[in-house]
């Protein structure tokens, strides 16, 4: 499995646009037998912190579940040049809620 890297705009309620950068990296196997992704993504705080999972595949998919929580928290939307909502990659099947919130599963 390959890291994730997305560039794009975060847009706050007030209007306001900021540059988003999120960067997963790719799942690794830790001593305990468990996975995990190193996540950096400056704009909610979270920068070089492991999220782990029973495997890669989870492991991925909880690191984008918890950005995507982390944006919702700080009402931030995510949009690309245009000004275009974009919402990032939810794998269901890797081991993650949907959520209520979620329609596009």
């Amino acid at each position: 499995m390959q890291s994730y890297r997305l560039t794009a705009r975060a847009r706050a309620q007030d209007g306001t646009i900021t540059p988003f950068s999120l960067e997963i990296m790719a799942p690794k196997e830790y001593p305990e037998g468990e996975y995990g992704c190193v996540v950096h993504c400056p704009t909610v705080g979270f920068h070089g912190k492991p999220i782990f999972g029973v495997d890669g595949r989870q492991a991925m998919a909880l690191a984008l579940w918890i950005v995507e929580h982390l944006l919702t928290h700080e009402e931030l939307t995510l949009i690309d040049d245009d000004g275009v909502e974009i919402t990032l990659p939810v794998d269901r099947e890797g081991g993650i809620p949907g959520g209520p919130d979620r329609t596009d599963l």
